[in-house]
C-alpha cells in the first residue's frame, strides 16, 4: 500500500458487537509503541449498539493537528450495514483501499468491473475454522490490517492484544493476531494491490517519534487517543 504523505487514514467499520473499537485501540495504541503518533475517534452511542459502527485512525511520522478526515486512505468493511453507509461511495476510486469481510458482507451489487479493486477475504470464516470462535474475527483484521501498512510490528501489535485482552480471550486473540498477520502476507505474496496511490511506502514511515498516549473527547459521541 502506497500513499503519497506521512499520514495514513484507516477507517474501520462494522456493526456493534463486533469488536471495531477494540481493534482500532489496538492498531492505534501499537502505533504509538512502534514510535508514531497516532490519533483514534470512536464512534459511540446508538450506532455502537445494533447498527453501522466506525473508527478512524490515523498514524502519522509527526503530530495530528486534527484528527479528523473525510476520505480514508484504507476502510475496513465487516458488515452490509457499514458497506452501505460507509463504503459504496468509495467503489471505483484508486485512491482508497476496500478490504472486506467475504462473510458478512455481500458483493452481489457491485459491478464486476470493481470488484478486482476490492480485498475481500473470509476472515470470519477463518476465525471459526482455525480458532473455533468468530468472536475474534475483530483481532484477525487488525492483524491483517496492521501488516497490509507495514508500520506496526507484530511484536507490539501481539503485546498491546495481550495487554488489551480480557483473561477469558487472550490466547485465543494472540493466535487471531498470528491468524491475520499470516493471511495478509500470503495475500500480498500473490497479488497486486489494486490502489494506484503513487509516492511512499507506508512501511517505510520513519521511527523515531516519541510520545506518550493521552486521551480525550470530541464531542458526547467521540473519543479521541492521540500523541
Amino acid at each position: 500500500m502506497a500513499i503519497d504523505r506521512s499520514r495514513v487514514n484507516v477507517r474501520l467499520t462494522g456493526s456493534g458487537g463486533q469488536g471495531i473499537a477494540l481493534a482500532a485501540t489496538v492498531l492505534a495504541e501499537s502505533a504509538l509503541a512502534c514510535g508514531f503518533h497516532a490519533t483514534l475517534i470512536q464512534e459511540h452511542g446508538p450506532e455502537a449498539r445494533g447498527g453501522a459502527t466506525r473508527s478512524d485512525l490515523s498514524v502519522s511520522q509527526s503530530a495530528i493537528p486534527n484528527p479528523q478526515f473525510q476520505l480514508p486512505d484504507l476502510c475496513l468493511v465487516l458488515s452490509d450495514k457499514a458497506w452501505d453507509r460507509f463504503a459504496t461511495r468509495l467503489v471505483g476510486r484508486d485512491d482508497v483501499g476496500l478490504i472486506v469481510d467475504t462473510d458478512r458482507v455481500a458483493l452481489s451489487g457491485v459491478a464486476d468491473t470493481h470488484i478486482g479493486g476490492i480485498v475481500a477475504m473470509s476472515f470470519e470464516e477463518a476465525a471459526k475454522v482455525r480458532i473455533g470462535s468468530k468472536v475474534v474475527t475483530n483481532m484477525i483484521c487488525a492483524a491483517a490490517l496492521a501488516r497490509l501498512l507495514g508500520a506496526i510490528s507484530v511484536g507490539s501489535l501481539s503485546e498491546v492484544t495481550e495487554m488489551r485482552s480480557p483473561p477469558a480471550f487472550k490466547e485465543k486473540n494472540r493466535q487471531a493476531v498470528k491468524l491475520g498477520w499470516r493471511m495478509m502476507e500470503e495475500y500480498l505474496d500473490s497479488h497486486t494491490l489494486p490502489w494506484r496511490v503513487p509516492s511512499h511506502e507506508v512501511g517505510k514511515l520513519a521511527v523515531g517519534v516519541g510520545g506518550a498516549a493521552t486521551a480525550g473527547k470530541e464531542g458526547a459521541d467521540a473519543g479521541a487517543l492521540t500523541a
